[in-house]
């Protein structure tokens, strides 16, 4: 049950990783490089308060 559960995880990152590679091309086709950076930041930095308030919540 093991292998079955990491292979299932295996493939869905992969998934994501295809996924995240063919819409960041599209992004940067159509708005550049700058858009794509200024949006991967937002998203970073909104992780943070996520994590804070995980974290606050044990």
């Amino acid at each position: 049950m093991r292998a079955r559960t990491q292979g299932s995880a295996d493939v869905l990152v992969s998934v994501a990783g295809a996924t995240g590679g063919m819409a960041s091309g599209l992004v940067v086709a159509v708005a550049g490089y700058p858009f794509l950076a200024i949006c991967g930041g937002i998203l970073a930095l909104a992780v943070v308060p996520a994590t804070v308030a995980a974290a606050r919540g044990r």
